[in-house]
């Protein structure tokens, strides 16, 4: 009696422990939701962004769209995923030349040239290519640095001028510095500082366009916008990230602690509402 009361309760339990055991061994599908990043999908489940990245077959720049679903890797399915590629390249050795970029999606060689206070002459010289160039998402160019001639601002299409990058400041990212009004640089520095002190949260831009932008920059994000192929964005000229005093962040965490804390620092307004991933610097403190 005792034996039948038992085995049954113990049989069940074995099945299910069975039955955790194994999906806990499987790769978990994820939908992309609205402000996520490759990179902050793989820092959410502890992982590295080129892990997430070469299991979905991906470039690490690649960037995500809303309902999309990317496959999670386990660390054992993530290793033997990096097993089967090469390391990534290395830089070349002349490294006075410049610094290594890796293309994302809507990027070109005028928006990356606009973008680092060169023409796109100059930048096309520097990878032996010819100046109208079609770039593919993933690719690596080289960067040279700009020369004196190349450092002043740049007219736009509209007839307004904007602010080249070399004159701006800095702010870090999982993609090397990107550029914003030096005032808002330091208060978004300053702010992250407090944020990671306070709240152990590290304030990051969703990617490598999410702060400053030049105007064709944000033309070619307005296009796959209309086409429906990337997020919303505001049509070239009307933008904050055209001024440099505005940052996409990835995270509604990082958005919560940016509203608890940005007044101090002149961020936190949003310009578009329902975007809540998107913080404007307005000065002040």
């Amino acid at each position: 009696m005792h034996g039948r009361n038992i085995v049954g309760p113990l049989v069940t339990i074995a099945v299910l422990v069975g039955v955790c055991a194994s999906s806990a061994k499987a790769e978990a599908p994820h939908v992309v939701q609205s402000g996520e990043t490759l990179w902050s999908i793989a820092a959410s489940n502890n992982l590295t962004t080129r892990t997430v990245a070469v299991y979905n077959g991906v470039s690490e720049d690649h960037q995500v769209v809303v309902g999309m679903t990317i496959m999670v890797p386990t660390v054992d399915e993530g290793a033997a995923a990096l097993a089967t590629v090469p390391a990534a390249a290395p830089a070349p050795a002349d490294a006075s030349a410049g610094a290594s970029h890796t293309v994302a999606l809507g990027e070109s060689l005028s928006s990356i040239a606009a973008a680092n206070g060169m023409t796109v002459n100059e930048l096309a010289a520097a990878n032996g290519l010819a100046s109208d160039a079609y770039l593919i998402e993933g690719d690596a160019i080289r960067v040279p640095t700009a020369t004196a001639s190349s450092t002043a601002t740049t007219g736009d299409a509209a007839g307004a001028t904007t602010p080249s990058a070399p004159g701006m400041g800095h702010i870090p990212s999982p993609w090397g510095e990107l550029h914003l009004d030096p005032a808002a640089a330091d208060a978004w520095n300053a702010m992250s500082a407090e944020a990671l002190r306070i709240y152990g949260v590290e304030l990051q831009p969703t990617g490598p366009l999410s702060a400053y932008r030049t105007y064709e920059q944000q033309a070619e994000l307005y296009d796959l916008y209309l086409a429906g192929q990337g997020e919303r964005a505001n049509p070239p000229g009307t933008s904050s990230h055209e001024l440099g005093t505005a940052v996409d962040v990835p995270t509604f965490a990082m958005r919560s602690v940016i509203d608890e804390i940005g007044w101090k620092y002149g961020w936190g307004k949003v310009h578009a509402p329902g975007e809540w991933w998107h913080v404007d610097y307005v000065g002040g403190g």
